[in-house]
């Protein structure tokens, strides 16, 4: 009995040694894997780093870019505003010219319809009787 205690032991102690170097070996690995990984992410880091300042950067020019558009923009719509009122009043203006015109021609033409025919039209344009 003591041989079967005695082996016992012995094989718990080998159990024990090799589920040591198993565990040993897992963690072995993970290192490696742990290493691989922070290798990984300094590398990334060093090429993020640069490019999100590239990118902070190119934001910087394109809102500066914005707003001279804007401003552009701005200046468009006043101009365009400025326009319409000198159209209305060209408009206004030429409006009442074409209607004075038209006053005196018609006028002028009744005038002297009547100086030579004797006879003045009526309002309708027809001749009076």
């Amino acid at each position: 009995m003591e041989i079967f205690v005695e082996l016992m032991k012995g094989l718990l102690y080998a159990g024990l040694a090799a589920a040591f170097f198993l565990l040993a070996w897992a963690f072995f690995r993970l290192a490696r894997i742990f290493s691989a990984a922070e290798r990984s992410l300094k590398e990334i880091s060093e090429q993020v780093v640069p490019l999100i300042g590239k990118t902070h950067t190119t934001m910087d020019n394109i809102n500066s870019q914005l707003s001279q558009l804007d401003e552009a923009v701005g200046d468009v719509a006043g101009i365009t505003d400025e326009l319409d009122q000198t159209t209305t009043v060209i408009t206004r203006g030429v409006r009442g010219g074409v209607i004075r015109l038209s006053s005196a021609t018609a006028g002028l033409s009744r005038g002297i319809s009547a100086f030579l025919g004797g006879k003045a039209p009526d309002e309708k344009g027809g001749q009076e009787k």
